[in-house]
């Protein structure tokens, strides 16, 4: 019994240094194509890397818009300000509604006078009373402006009502349009580096068509002879993986040094990689290198086995 055993693990482990063998051994004979399919194939993965990313980007961009767009609705100049505060009272109690400020005559001055304090000649012809008192109001949802801006609209004593409607709808047209031209791109490329493998694959095979069939009739089983085959295409697959996470581990380091830097003032430098999960950015890293070492086994392994289908006939 322990004969056997013995010698299974040994023929296990002749097996194991053989593939690793014809696997160097290709990948050596075919040295062109197996940089253009490693070049190919991490160019794919820095794609589906940077496309993760800008989804990662625009959500947590869409977080920071929700938690920053507001309503100012303007009051005319005879509404009382006890009215006003009543009105600010009521909304507080507004389930859709994050956060409400008043800003009186005297505020929107000080503000005014703030912003142009450069501009000595404006700020002559220009007196709290011109201004209105207002009240800043903040959504719990982007979804909610437009109704509540309506609903402060048909007040009365209510003059104007402003939000930043434009910017948010022309951010979302953006994304959508950056995801479906990612998603395009994606799908070119993966074809193209399954078309690539399956043509390197394809070469190996002919080049060693008559060594293949003395392996054969010798009685080399069918997974002796295309094990290494299928590890060939793994290989490229994992390589290119890595080489693509390096690049945009780096990448990333950058990118979210300026989303951190307050350009999207992200809290506690939190990513929203779902809508309502939050993660660290050396978690999303982390989350990005095993997507793409996964799909690089998983593209290589599928390329290399219609390969060995198709060109073995197995």
């Amino acid at each position: 019994m322990k004969t056997e055993k013995s010698n299974q693990i040994k023929l296990e482990e002749h097996i194991m240094a053989n593939t690793i063998k014809n696997l160097m051994a290709n990948v050596k004979r075919e040295k062109l194509l197996s940089i253009s399919n490693i070049f190919v194939m991490t160019l794919t993965f820095v794609l589906l890397g940077f496309f993760i990313s800008i989804i990662v980007g625009t959500q947590t961009t869409l977080k920071r818009l929700e938690q920053q767009a507001q309503i100012t609705a303007f009051f005319k100049d005879d509404f009382p300000e006890k009215n006003i505060m009543e009105l600010k009272a009521r909304l507080e109690t507004d389930e859709r509604i994050l956060s409400v400020a008043y800003v009186s005559k005297d505020q929107a001055f000080k503000i005014f006078t703030d912003i142009n304090k450069d501009e000595p000649v404006l700020l002559e012809s220009i007196s709290a009373d011109i201004l209105p008192a207002s009240l800043e109001i903040r959504a719990k949802k982007l979804s909610d402006l437009g109704n509540i801006s309506s609903e402060l609209s048909s007040l009365d004593g209510v003059e104007e009502v402003k939000y930043f409607r434009d910017v948010i709808d022309k951010f979302k047209t953006f994304s959508g349009v950056i995801t479906i031209i990612g998603v395009a791109l994606l799908i070119i490329f993966f074809l193209t580096s399954y078309a690539v493998i399956i043509v390197t694959l394809r070469t190996t095979i002919h080049s060693k068509g008559t060594e293949l069939e003395i392996m054969k009739l010798v009685g080399a089983s069918d997974t002796y002879v295309k094990t290494p085959l299928l590890y060939q295409g793994m290989f490229f697959g994992i390589v290119s993986a890595f080489v693509a996470s390096i690049i945009l581990v780096l990448y990333l380091q950058v990118f979210l040094a300026f989303m951190a830097g307050g350009f999207l003032g992200m809290d506690n430098n939190a990513l929203t990689i779902f809508p309502g999960v939050f993660v660290r950015p050396i978690l999303f890293q982390l989350f990005l290198v095993i997507i793409l070492l996964i799909s690089g086994v998983s593209l290589g392994y599928l390329g290399s086995l219609t390969a060995v289908k198709k060109y073995l006939k197995y």
